[in-house]
C-alpha cells in the first residue's frame, strides 16, 4: 500500500473514531455540566485538570519515544513495550504522592480530594491504553486505535449518562470513568498480543535507562505542554473557585472537542514523518509545507466561525445558566487556529530528532502561562484565563517556527495565507447578514468559504494530485515523491 492511502486509511479511522468520540464525550459533559450543581461540575472539571497534567508524568514521553522508534525498527516492538510498561508502574506511583502533596500543600476539602484521585486512577489506566495505542501508531495499524477509542465512548456515554440521569452524583460519574478505562486497557492488551507483540519477560535495566533518557525531552514537553493546557482551570480553582472553573470549562470543552482535527491528523503523519527523516528528506519538507497549509485553511474558518458563533452554540447547547461562558469562548475561539498550526509545529520537532527544542519552546511557554496567569485571573477571573491561553499560543507560535525553520528548513508562509483570509472574510459576512439556524448557517458558511477557496484557485495541481494518489484504488507508488 502507498504512503499516501495508507495516511488516508489511518486518518479516515482516526478522524471517524474521534468524530464518534467526541461527539460522545461532548454530550456526556454536556449533560454533566446541565446536571450537576454548578460547584460539582467545577470539581470534576479540576480533577480532570489536574490529573492530565498528572498523567505526564506518569508517562514522561515514553509513549511518543514509542511511536517514533518502533516505526523506525518494528522488531523491538515487545521489548520496547514490556520496558516501557515496568517503568510506567514506578512512575505512576511517584505521580500519585505528588497528587497527594499537591493536595495537601494546596489544602483542598475531602470531597474535592475524593473526586480527584478517583479521577487520577482513571488517567493512570489512560496512560496505559495509551501505551497500546502507541504500538497500533507505530505499525501504522491505526483501526485498532480508532476502534477502541469508539467502543470506550460508547460505554462511557451508557454508563455516564445512566449515572448522571439517575442521579447519583458527581463520585458515582468519576467512578464510571475508571470502570469504563479498564475495560479499554484489556481490550487493548489482548489485540497487542494477539496482532503486534510477544509477552516475554525483557526486562533490561540498560534498555530502560535508555528510553528513560529518551524519552525525558518529549515527556518534559509534554509536562510543560499539560501544564499550559490545564493550568487555566487549577488556578482559577484555587484563585477564583469553583464556579468560575465550570464557566470556564464549558468553553474550554468546546475548544478541545475542536482540536480533533489536528490531533488526528498530526497522529497520522508522525511516524510517516519519523520514517522520512531517515529516508528521504524531500519528501519531509515536502509533507511539512502541505500539512501546514491544510490545517491553516481548516483552522482559520473554525477560528473565525467559533467567534462569531460562540453565543449561539453556548446557548444551544448549555442554557442561560452558562451565558458568562460565551465572552470566554469567543476569546478562546482565536486561540484554535494557532493551536492547529503548533500541532503540526510540535509533532515536525518530535519527528526530526530535536524533541529537545520542543521540550524549550513548551517550557517557556508554561512559565510565561503562570506567571501571566497570576496577573490576569485575580483580576478577571475565567476571562483572564481565557486570554491567558489566547497570547500564550502566540509565543508558542513564534517560538516553534523559529526551531523548526532552524532545524528542518525555513519557509515563507506568507504565500499561503492571503487566499484562505479573502475566504474567510467572504465566510464571514455571510455569516453575519444571514438568517439561518446554527446548523444550516455552519454547513452554508463552510461551502461559501470552500467556494471561494476553489474561485482563487488556492488548490494547485499537487494538492489534486495528491487527492488522486489517496483515491486510487491501486497506487504503488510512494506519497510525496515530487520535489518542492
Amino acid at each position: 500500500m502507498g504512503t499516501a492511502k495508507r495516511i488516508y486509511k489511518n486518518t479516515l479511522y482516526l478522524g471517524v473514531a474521534e468524530i464518534v468520540s467526541r461527539i460522545l464525550q461532548f454530550v456526556v459533559m454536556l449533560y454533566a455540566a446541565r446536571l450537576l450543581s454548578k460547584e460539582h461540575f467545577g470539581k470534576f472539571s479540576f480533577a480532570l485538570s489536574l490529573s492530565f497534567i498528572a498523567i505526564v508524568l506518569a508517562d514522561l514521553g515514553i509513549n511518543t519515544l514509542l511511536i517514533r522508534e518502533i516505526s523506525r525498527n518494528r522488531q523491538l516492538a515487545g521489548k520496547y513495550f514490556v520496558n516501557a510498561f515496568f517503568l510506567k508502574i514506578v512512575l505512576s506511583f511517584i505521580t500519585f504522592f505528588l497528587v497527594v502533596a499537591a493536595l495537601n500543600i494546596l489544602n483542598y476539602p475531602s470531597d474535592t480530594r475524593q473526586i480527584v484521585y478517583i479521577i487520577w486512577a482513571f488517567t493512570i489506566v489512560l496512560t496505559f491504553t495509551e501505551l497500546f495505542f502507541s504500538i497500533f501508531r507505530a505499525f501504522e495499524m491505526m483501526f485498532y486505535d480508532a476502534f477502541l477509542k469508539v467502543l470506550k465512548m460508547f460505554l462511557l456515554a451508557i454508563a455516564g449518562l445512566y449515572v448522571l440521569l439517575k442521579g447519583y452524583g458527581v463520585v458515582a460519574f468519576s467512578y464510571s470513568f475508571v470502570a469504563v478505562e479498564i475495560i479499554t486497557v484489556l481490550a487493548a492488551l489482548v489485540i497487542a498480543l494477539n496482532k503486534f507483540i510477544k509477552l516475554e519477560l525483557m526486562i533490561d535495566y540498560a534498555f530502560m535507562e535508555g528510553i528513560l533518557k529518551k524519552s525525558l525531552p518529549f515527556g518534559l514537553a509534554l509536562v510543560f505542554g499539560s501544564i499550559y493546557f490545564y493550568i487555566g482551570s487549577v488556578m482559577l480553582s484555587k484563585i477564583k473557585g469553583d464556579l468560575e472553573v465550570a464557566v470556564y470549562s464549558v468553553a474550554y470543552n468546546i475548544a478541545l472537542a475542536i482540536l480533533f482535527i489536528p490531533t488526528v491528523y498530526t497522529n497520522a503523519i508522525y511516524p510517516v514523518l519519523s520514517r522520512y527523516y531517515k529516508e528521504s528528506k524531500e519528501r519531509l519538507k515536502f509533507l511539512y509545507i502541505r500539512s501546514f497549509k491544510y490545517l491553516y485553511i481548516v483552522g482559520l474558518p473554525i477560528s473565525v466561525g467559533t467567534y462569531l458563533l460562540a453565543g449561539r452554540i453556548i446557548l444551544f447547547f448549555y442554557g442561560k445558566s452558562y451565558y458568562e461562558s460565551i465572552i470566554a469562548l469567543q476569546i478562546i475561539s482565536w486561540y484554535l487556529f494557532l493551536k492547529f498550526i503548533n500541532f503540526l509545529f510540535g509533532t515536525v520537532l518530535s519527528s526530526i530528532d530535536q524533541q529537545n527544542k520542543r521540550m524549550l519552546g513548551q517550557g517557556i511557554t508554561a512559565i510565561f502561562n503562570v506567571g501571566i496567569n497570576l496577573i490576569l485571573i485575580p483580576k478577571l477571573g475565567f476571562i483572564g484565563a481565557a486570554w491567558s491561553t489566547f497570547i500564550t499560543e502566540i509565543l508558542l507560535v513564534v517560538l516553534y517556527y523559529l526551531y523548526v525553520s532552524k532545524s528542518l528548513f525555513f519557509f515563507n508562509f506568507t504565500q499561503i495565507l492571503a487566499k484562505p483570509i479573502i475566504a474567510v472574510i467572504a465566510m464571514f459576512f455571510f455569516v453575519k447578514f444571514s438568517n439561518l439556524g446554527l446548523i444550516l448557517t455552519i454547513i452554508s458558511s463552510a461551502i461559501v468559504y470552500l467556494s471561494v477557496l476553489v474561485l482563487l484557485k488556492a488548490f494547485d495541481n499537487q494538492d489534486y494530485d495528491i487527492l488522486k494518489r489517496i483515491f486510487k484504488p491501486k497506487n504503488a507508488s510512494e506519497f510525496f515523491v515530487q520535489k518542492i
